[in-house]
């Protein structure tokens, strides 16, 4: 025992005197086992050696005393060749060993006396991925194969993680596990590459472009774990993403790639219209080289890489897909016009995405116990980004353009002493730089609704006049090893410095809403009146642009002990400290402090250093040490990472930075009349307040980023044919989770009828518009339960799995938004916004099956043909009925959730009259509703009652995609080269029945069933109209036009050796 506890106190001081760096995820292979001699007895001292056969970097490791060995720090793939050396013992080797991202490769080696000459025993090894010691929780590895194979027309990340079973793969990012995507990690090469800022959709840097964070072609594997036990992988309370990049080799090899799509490859549009796609491309186009520098000793590795993509939007006003006339497009055109300007065109218009990506990596073997790696990526991203739905038209200048530009560098060292320690040490620095921008001339945003939830929109777009965001991060990492006989000893640290710089100065032109066609065209004439809403932030400053700058630190601690009980059963058990800090603090508003000194609240005050616990414990369990039957899983604490968006609220919302403008009713509202000058628009002294009026975003200072508890337990069994089967069982609770208030809110009565909800107001007698308060709750909790099967056909080229899940998630906040006014107001309830239940979450996605299949045959010498399938069927995703109007007056438009009326007396319908003088009586109104809620099954099911908050659900989608790769080889085996052509079908099925295949959509999984059209004079009695405008085809959703289509994509590649 006295010598254990040496070792560890040699341990470390090594680790303290060593290299002062700090990495997240996985980004090396290792292996261990056991020698001993034909008898089971342990050979301590004996050599095993491995060796990456492309490059010929050797590992070596003596064996312990109980004749066990580790090789940490491995290259992830291969093929390695294994062999062992022990005087008076044949030697005994093994060839074509792979190794996967975050593998632990056991091999055992039981090699014989040799009383004569030494000899040789060469064996071919190989490890069900599977069933095996490495795996506790839930994790999916893409290898490269799979990232040649599987059916891509983006070449997007997404198309590889979603063969993940407990992914969900709706809207531009994949959640895991029911969570947030902006809770997932994605790493590259263990450096954080996910948008630590919290704006992008997809959750990688540049991904509000929409470009790819690397070139597929760089890439060597993907790994997704959802609950590693293993405490170095950290940073998520969804899922980790950790991808590794392409090395060089001793031999020169390299591929030139061309892919590309239009409008001959995609089909009909799925209504009865069934009509084409008006001009499109959409191109990829790069080449990538690898080879020696120094030959066993320095190599290098470099991908360049083009794409473009522009695109048409669709739900064309006038098209069977939109309910927007060309009639109402036209008299909001004509108004634009008749106030001098150019809104752009309300059709033709496309979508616009490029990229130029660079990338290059050297590796050097020092010497056969340190290896070093140095890479940078280089990705630019431009975008022209607009959007459409059947509900909601923007004109062409509505759109955005954002420019993006990603710089990462990452410096790797490798280290092996003395074969019972190990190190890996990781720095690693990124720099994103995005400017976001208007189209057209400068022009206020407008905002005009229409009934039935429809909205068209003009302008210049409301969050791109004044947005621009640096960011620099520096991650270090450092992970130590120490072989202490049955015990693998990790001791860490892992830290990210983050220096940020953001201008985002929302609806700096100013922002009108108007409730009626009729009411906007009514601007600049003798029947003008005031707008429905009005918003507006703007500099309180000299300068226009005013941003904030800021820094924070985010560090990590941890320990590990891996101990193998048996040699079919091994203990994780660790320990992770997490340490999230702000070093700058905000502005001094005076008088918010002096306000709000009771609750401990103050401008100038962020979040302190937490001290965040992560333990954790795993366990794997070969039953009967033959392979056959495992068991795994464990549990532990997962502590995430919040998008610093949300406390950079606070940086540049004190209130002495920025003041507002939030009117959506009452006698202010009253003096605001429609100002085209961007240039001149209202302050708060236009309107009788005080300059210091402003929306105040506060943080409580006891916030604690993401952290939830997760057990996960699996069984893993082999079946006759060589199946393996597969069920596991994920639950996760929330331990700190966002919740957002407006503490300048307060209840003022309730409504009057049957629907009686709280009725708020605005406090009043301060200088502030909305105070929100970012703070935490403990509330959400999801699980799921998977099966699976999977086989391996090595010797006919077949493999194929098939996954069934059911999972359920639940929160409280979806936090959706990058801004805190819209985390807090987005979310749709009955109570009011200070009090939001918990309720299914909107990636709560209930069943969902994957499946793939693909096979590969070789003839004639020279050719080669893989075919691969994927299919995705899933739950659709869930929908909300929400009013269209504030309702309850917290100044949320669409976020107040319907009652369902049991009969005509439970609605206050008033009449209304169309364009064309038709007048519909509330009688007649009523019959519609009525119609409409008894023909749905969840509306008719809760008569007298609140709809739920994501309580609907979309219906089943199916979608099949295939891949066609055809290779040519041309030349000698050891040097030939290959061509190479390959077909990508995207939802295959709807090329044979133009039915099948589709896909629904709900915009911000919502439908405005019911218009709020005010209250009764003098009353909180609500008046309403229902219309039945926003329905598609009597639907609550809409078929997602473009998804729905079969896609196709050509590629041919060039690939030598």
């Amino acid at each position: 025992m006295r010598t254990i506890y040496t070792k560890l106190l040699v341990t470390l001081l090594l680790l303290l005197s060593g290299h002062l760096v700090w990495a997240q995820g996985t980004t090396t292979a290792a292996m261990n086992g056991v020698v001993q001699d034909q008898n089971g007895s342990p050979l301590p001292g004996a050599t095993v050696i491995a060796v990456h056969t492309p490059t010929n970097t050797q590992y070596v490791a003596a064996t312990n005393a109980e004749g066990r060995y580790n090789i940490q720090n491995m290259r992830v793939g291969g093929p390695y060749t294994v062999r062992t050396s022990y005087v008076g013992y044949q030697e005994q080797r093994f060839d074509n060993i792979n190794l996967t991202l975050g593998q632990n490769f056991r091999l055992d080696l039981t090699i014989s006396e040799s009383t004569t000459t030494l000899g040789e025993v060469q064996i071919t090894a190989t490890q069900d991925k599977v069933i095996n010691s490495d795996r506790t929780g839930a994790a999916t590895n893409v290898s490269t194969e799979q990232l040649e194979s599987l059916p891509t027309i983006s070449r997007s990340l997404n198309d590889f993680t979603r063969i993940t079973p407990q992914a969900t793969t709706s809207g531009a990012g994949i959640s895991f596990a029911g969570q947030n995507n902006r809770f997932n990690n994605f790493s590259i090469d263990g450096t954080v590459n996910n948008d630590v800022f919290g704006l992008s959709a997809s959750g990688t840097n540049g991904g509000q472009t929409g470009v790819q964070p690397i070139s597929l072609d760089a890439i060597e594997a993907i790994q997704v774990v959802i609950a590693p036990f293993d405490v170095r992988q950290s940073g998520f309370t969804g899922g980790g993403i950790n991808a590794i990049t392409r090395s060089g080799s001793n031999r020169f090899t390299g591929s030139a790639y061309y892919f590309g799509n239009n409008e001959d490859l995609v089909g009909k549009s799925p209504d009865d219209a069934r009509t084409r796609l008006p001009d499109f491309t959409d191109y990829q186009m790069g080449l990538r080289l690898g080879g020696p520098i120094i030959r066993d000793k320095l190599f290098f590795f470099v991908n360049g890489e083009k794409t473009k993509r522009v695109a048409p939007l669709l739900f064309e006003p006038g098209s069977a897909g939109s309910n927007i006339t060309v009639d109402e497009a036209n008299r909001v055109l004509s108004v634009a016009n008749r106030l001098g300007y150019d809104p752009g065109s309300f059709s033709g218009i496309d979508d616009e995405t490029l990229s130029d990506k660079i990338f290059a990596r050297l590796d050097w073997n020092i010497t056969d116990k340190h290896q070093l790696t140095l890479r940078h990526s280089y990705v630019y991203g431009e975008n022209i980004d607009n959007s459409r739905t059947p509900n909601a038209l923007r004109f062409a200048n509505n759109a955005e353009f954002f420019p993006s530009t990603t710089n990462s560098s990452v410096l790797q060292l490798r280290s092996q002493f003395g074969g019972q320690y190990a190190n890996e040490a990781l720095i690693g620095f990124t720099a994103v730089r995005d400017d976001r921008d208007i189209i057209g001339d400068p022009f206020p945003s407008v905002l005009v609704r229409l009934s039935g939830g429809r909205t068209i929109s003009l302008g210049s777009e409301p969050f791109s006049a004044q947005n621009q965001l640096d960011q620099d991060v520096l991650t270090i990492t450092n992970n130590f090893n120490a072989f202490l006989g049955k015990h693998t000893i990790t001791l860490g640290t892992h830290n990210e410095f983050y220096k940020t710089y953001n201008l985002f100065i929302r609806q700096e032109f100013g922002a009108y809403e108007y409730n009626s066609l009729e009411a906007f065209e009514a601007i600049g004439t003798a029947d003008e009146t005031a707008p429905g809403a009005f918003f507006r932030n703007y500099s309180r400053t000299d300068n226009r642009q005013q941003g904030a700058e800021f820094s924070a630190f985010q560090l990590g601690f941890y320990a590990q002990d891996e101990y193998a009980v048996r040699n079919n059963l091994k203990l994780t058990a660790g320990i992770r400290l997490d340490i999230p800090t702000f070093n700058d603090e905000p502005a001094v508003n005076a008088e918010f402090n002096e306000a709000f000194a009771s609750r401990g609240l103050a401008t100038d005050k962020t979040p302190g250093a937490q001290f965040m616990l992560s333990p954790r414990v795993g366990v794997n369990w070969d039953v009967m040490d033959d392979g056959n039957t495992q068991v795994r899983g464990g549990a532990g604490v997962f502590t995430g990472r919040a998008p610093f968006v949300w406390i950079a609220n606070q940086y540049t919302n004190t209130g002495q930075m920025l003041g507002s403008l939030a009117l959506t009713s009452g006698p202010l509202l009253e003096q605001i009349r429609f100002n085209p000058n961007p240039n001149t628009q209202p302050t708060a002294t236009a309107v009788g307040l005080s300059d210091r009026t402003a929306e105040i975003n506060i943080t409580d200072p006891d916030f604690k980023f993401p952290q939830l508890f997760r057990i996960n337990a699996a069984i893993d069994q082999r079946l006759p044919f060589d199946l393996v089967a597969t069920l596991e069982g994920i639950y996760s609770k929330n331990l700190n989770n966002i919740y957002y208030q407006n503490l300048n809110l307060e209840q003022t009565g309730t409504l009057a009828g049957a629907d009686n909800r709280p009725v708020y107001g605005r406090i009043q007698g301060n200088n502030f518009q909305d105070i929100i308060y970012l703070t935490n709750t403990s509330r959400g909790f999801g699980y799921s339960l998977t099966g699976q099967l999977q086989k391996t056909f090595v010797e006919n080229g077949i493999s194929g799995s098939l996954a069934y899940t059911y999972s359920r998630a639940k929160d409280v906040n979806p936090g959706n938004s990058s801004q805190a006014r819209s985390n807090w107001i987005n979310v749709n309830q009955v109570e009011g916004l200070n009090t939001v239940r918990e309720a299914f979450a909107d990636n709560d996605v209930r069943s969902r099956v994957v499946a793939g299949l693909t096979y590969n045959l070789n003839y004639l010498g020279f050719a080669g043909t893989t075919i691969s399938a994927f299919y995705n069927g899933q739950t659709g995703v869930p929908l909300s009925y929400i009013y269209n109007g504030d309702v309850n007056n917290d100044a949320g438009r669409t976020n107040d959730l319907i009652y369902i009326p049991g009969n005509a007396s439970e609605i206050n319908l008033v009449p209304y009259t169309d364009r064309d003088g038709n007048v519909f009586s509330s009688e007649q109104q009523w019959q519609a509703l009525d119609a409409f809620i008894s023909g749905n099954d969840y509306l008719s099911d809760r008569r007298g009652q609140y709809a739920e908050r994501n309580g609907d659900r979309l219906p089943w989608t199916n979608q099949v995609d295939l891949r066609l790769m055809q290779d040519f080889r041309i030349g000698q085996e050891d040097n030939a080269h290959r061509l190479q052509l390959t077909l990508d079908v995207f939802n295959f099925t709807n090329l044979l029945n133009k039915d099948w295949g589709r896909q629904y959509t709900a915009t911000f999984n919502a439908f405005q069933a019911i218009d709020f059209v005010g209250y009764e004079l003098g009353t909180t009695t609500p008046r309403f109209n229902y219309t039945g405008r926003g329905l598609t085809d009597g639907d609550p959703y809409f078929v997602n036009d473009f998804s729905s289509r079969w896609r196709a994509q050509f590629g041919i590649r060039y690939i030598f050796n």
